[in-house]
């Protein structure tokens, strides 16, 4: 009996071969899908989805914005492997698992990660729709999947976690009419969302925007050697009089088009 809740090395190979196979080869880059945006990428690219199920090391929740399948295929030349959804630390799962769309895309031979998330916006010029490159994250989840993991140097340095040039890239080919920030991220366990108080002392510390995924996958990505992009759709503002997560996947599939142009865009260019 598969225990999906433990993904081993030898489950991800299996599941990255197939991965490869589907892609015609080893996958270029990976993309992974935030709250609200599974759909944005589906009539972008030529693809064959994979349903998680169907992976026997990839972990399996029901979250509404998070379809649970992978879209590989061919984009602008480009193997890719789109993770329409993710679990998260506050849905009872490991760090490791969180972390395993990564895992997977690099044993299925991808170089590069595109993590994507729906976020609270902290700065006052922020409005729902925006994006936002991040420049930086705060790991305030309390948890890290490189801890315990049999390796004789676990050590990473995170100091150019995410990648400098690939930001640079984004900034020169985004459309005019695009709002495209750039900041820290600050990852949260969750699931609530932020106090008066916690907004507060997020802003003090730095942060920019805030969510409860992204910053582990980043830790792992950076492991295992892969250029890391991350990008957030601010799909709501911290400190507005209700946030619910229905608000922000609608936000999210609304403002999605605009991150998947730019996607597209960036792909080409690489």
């Amino acid at each position: 009996m598969i225990d999906r809740r433990s993904p081993n090395d030898k489950l991800l190979a299996h599941d990255a071969s197939r991965l490869e196979e589907t892609a015609g080869g080893p996958i270029d880059l990976a993309i992974v899908l935030g709250s609200g945006l599974s759909s944005v990428l589906r009539d972008r690219f030529t693809h064959v989805s994979i349903p998680y199920d169907s992976l026997l090391g990839m972990p399996v929740a029901s979250l509404r914005g998070h379809a649970g399948e992978a879209l590989v295929g061919t984009w602008h030349g480009k193997r890719v492997a789109v993770f329409a959804g993710r679990v998260h630390l506050y849905q009872g799962f490991s760090p490791l698992q969180v972390t395993v769309n990564v895992r997977l895309a690099h044993a299925a031979g991808a170089k590069m990660a595109i993590l994507t998330n729906a976020a609270g916006g902290l700065r006052e010029e922020m409005q729902p729709g925006d994006l936002m490159l991040i420049a930086d994250h705060l790991n305030l989840t309390g948890r890290n999947p490189l801890v315990g993991y049999p390796h004789e140097n676990p050590f990473v340095d995170m100091n150019d976690a995410y990648s400098a040039r690939l930001r640079a890239i984004v900034k020169s080919i985004a459309a005019p009419e695009t709002r495209l920030l750039e900041g820290v991220y600050a990852g949260l366990l969750g699931p609530n969302y932020e106090t008066a108080a916690e907004m507060r002392y997020l802003r003090t510390i730095g942060a920019d925007a805030v969510g409860m995924s992204t910053v582990l996958e980043t830790i792992f990505a950076r492991f295992l050697g892969m250029g890391v992009l991350g990008i957030s759709m601010i799909t709501n503002i911290v400190g507005a009089p209700e946030t619910s997560h229905a608000d922000v996947t609608a936000q999210g599939a609304a403002a999605g088009p605009k991150l998947a142009d730019l996607l597209g865009t960036l792909i080409a260019k690489l």
